[in-house]
């Protein structure tokens, strides 16, 4: 499956030039990459993505994650940040997402086994300023380049992870008046997991904080907005795995093996029309690189305790938002009942638009 799969990356580069290409010079700032005016925003969405990784045990994987956006002033609050006052601006998104992800394995049928059901609710604040120095009236292209600096709390008071199984989570459990208890009490091994449908579920808070610098053009005659051609953040998360925490919450088994404690650091960058270096024929109107480290706390001995992943991907500018990616992933698995197992994979395949460019208007006065 993996030579098929790069196989059809190597088409898809084969077939980038015919598509609508955007030249070096000439930002799209209507399209795909940018925020219109009458747009929900969220700040940092998680990305949809198909592919597949180095382990012939499985056919592909794939994560979806729409997202309802319910309300926000985001749009609104992008008009202020350009005034000559230069004021601090406070903007909010509040979103729910339905993120699934899944398996295909590589045997008889082909099953999807236990997908992950991934449900949460976040609410984003965020603060923004322009800290260009120029002065408006002598120099407004220079004004409309920033930067824009943005603090970015982003809280998830309600996040769901489930599988959506009944069975008990260890073969060697047996239940007994609705409650899986050990046939004979033995400390559980990545072998004993219930992979058919063992059941696996926790509830979580999740806060973190960014810190972003926004790199706008202010050379647009088209709608005479400052549009972000680049930006970068780095940031840091704490999650929480209670006990009793509404339907659902992590079971006083599963709580000393999962780790129920989590701190993540993170740093991106992210630019626009940017040229690879070894593809010089393609255009990734958006591409983003990032790495991030997750250190748990209280899992198993056999888990290891710091999770690292590194991310590249670009997405042509005619392609509608598509594009290709590549990752690589060590550390505790993250799919569900594979909680007791480590990974070590490179994997790559086509990703979704994950966020957008944001778009400052250049007030009148």
């Amino acid at each position: 499956m993996a030579t098929r799969l790069l196989a059809l990356i190597a088409i898809l580069l084969a077939l980038a030039p015919a598509a609508k290409a955007q030249d070096a010079d000439a930002f799209p700032r209507v399209g795909s990459f940018t925020f219109l005016a009458d747009e929900k925003v969220s700040f940092d969405p998680d990305g949809s993505y198909l592919f597949n990784h180095t382990d012939g045990a499985l056919v592909f994987e794939a994560q979806t994650a729409p997202e309802v956006r319910i309300v926000d002033n985001v749009s609104r609050q992008l008009e202020r940040v350009m005034r000559p006052e230069r004021p601090r601006v406070f903007a909010f998104s509040v979103f729910g997402t339905f993120m699934v992800r899944l398996r295909m394995f590589d045997t008889t049928s082909s099953p999807v086994r236990t997908p992950s059901y991934m449900p949460k609710g976040t609410v984003q604040l965020a603060w923004l300023k322009n800290l260009s120095t120029a002065d408006r009236e002598d120099s407004p292209v220079a004004f409309l380049e920033g930067p824009i600096e943005m603090w970015l709390v982003s809280a998830i008071p309600f996040g769901h992870h489930s599988n959506g199984q009944d069975g008990c989570l260890f073969t060697d459990q047996a239940r007994v008046d609705d409650e899986c208890v050990p046939e004979e009490p033995s400390e559980p091994r990545p072998e004993t997991v219930n992979r058919k449908d063992g059941s696996f579920s926790t509830n979580y808070i999740r806060v973190g904080v960014q810190y972003r610098r926004l790199h706008p053009r202010g050379d647009d005659p088209v709608d005479v907005r400052a549009i972000t051609r680049r930006e970068w953040g780095v940031g840091a998360s704490l999650e929480l795995n209670p006990r009793g925490y509404l339907g659902g919450s992590i079971s006083d088994t599963l709580r000393p093996l999962y780790g129920p404690t989590r701190v993540g650091l993170s740093a991106d960058v992210i630019a626009g029309n940017w040229r690879p270096p070894v593809l010089r024929r393609v255009t990734c109107g958006r591409a983003w690189a990032d790495l991030s480290l997750t250190f748990i706390r209280g899992a198993a001995s056999s888990v290891e305790n710091v999770v690292t992943s590194a991310e590249a991907a670009c997405l042509p500018g005619g392609w509608g938002g598509a594009g290709l990616f590549v990752r690589y992933y060590r550390g505790q698995d993250y799919y569900n009942a594979s909680f007791l197992e480590n990974i070590n994979r490179l994997q790559f395949g086509v990703t979704f638009m994950h966020g957008k460019f944001l778009g400052f208007p250049a007030a009148s006065n």
